[in-house]
């Protein structure tokens, strides 16, 4: 019996990095859903009828209300909102439908404290969200909260991965809706095209931050899955211990295009916490021979992406 898996937010940029590592195995049938496919989830009659109609055996949550620093400090109100409510209803929908589903849901690292330089699990609950990002992390540390809560009562099974800073293709190609490194990716390819001279970055290029590509969580995704590592830490992160300020990533990026332009500093901008790196040790411990994609390999593969898009 195929297991059935459905990924929310399988439009996006994690969800179209999650389908390929699924293609073509027969032990596993994908169901890919978002707004476009009539399933709102803000809306929980919609993902109720969904969930109905799938039965999925796994549900991977890849759905979000998300963009760069500058988008969810714009958009505060808007962020907050649709990140909480679509916890609110993932959960009433799974409790109402199917409590055996078990959901597997990745966790940003911006919801740890910003004074913590390396993000260790217990360190989670030691002081606030940043500033800058307590838009997104907070409802991001609360779909951790509502998971507790829906097992207590009704025993729902969740699998809480805390994820670094994403890069990699597929994302969207609007700079401010995009993720960080891929924004500075687009933005540096367009300047080059366009014979600039400079490159401003976005903010200091002081803040440190560890980096995963987005195919390397696919197949943790699917490891996870194959081997029915269900009694993971909760939560536990997906860390490599290892972080690079934006400006070494900025001149990593200019190499590699061949770009002759001057880097300047936009210090108007936000730069979000000062360092963002997650601790590795629990991670080594469960999954000691899972392999990630070297940054300068996965930064190449990201400029041949976008230098195709844009």
């Amino acid at each position: 019996m195929k297991k059935k898996i459905l990924i929310l937010g399988g439009f996006g940029f994690m969800g179209r990095n999650i389908n390929p590592v699924f293609a073509n195995n027969d032990n596993y049938e994908v169901f890919n859903e978002s707004r476009r496919t009539d399933c709102d989830i803000t809306n929980l009659s919609q993902l109720k009828s969904k969930l109905s109609e799938i039965n999925p055996d796994i549900i991977i949550y890849a759905a979000a209300n998300v963009g760069s620093i500058n988008y969810v400090t714009n958009y505060a109100a808007d962020v907050v909102h649709d990140n909480t409510q679509m916890y609110l209803n993932l959960y009433r929908a799974v409790s109402e439908v199917n409590k055996d589903i078990l959901i597997i849901n990745p966790i940003s690292n911006c919801s740890y404290p910003g004074i913590i330089d390396v993000q260790h699990e217990n360190l989670w609950w030691e002081g606030a969200i940043h500033s800058s990002v307590e838009s997104y992390g907070t409802p991001k540390k609360m779909g951790f909260i509502i998971s507790e809560c829906y097992k207590k009562q009704h025993e729902i099974k969740t699998i809480n991965l805390i994820v670094p800073n994403a890069y990699g293709e597929n994302d969207y190609l609007d700079a401010e809706k995009t993720h960080a490194m891929n924004g500075i990716i687009m933005r540096m390819i367009e300047a080059m095209k366009n014979d600039d001279k400079e490159f401003w970055v976005w903010g200091t290029g002081m803040p440190i931050r560890e980096w995963i590509y987005m195919p390397d969580m696919g197949r943790l995704f699917k490891e996870i899955i194959d081997n029915e590592y269900y009694d993971l830490p909760n939560p536990i992160n997906v860390g490599q211990e290892s972080g690079i300020s934006i400006l070494d990533s900025v001149l990593i990026i200019k190499e590699m295009l061949g770009y002759g332009a001057d880097v300047l500093f936009d210090s108007r901008k936000q730069d979000g916490a000062p360092i963002k790196v997650l601790g590795s040790k629990l991670f080594k411990t469960h999954f000691p021979d899972f392999k990630f994609t070297d940054y300068r390999t996965g930064i190449n593969n990201t400029i041949k992406y976008y230098k195709e898009k844009i």
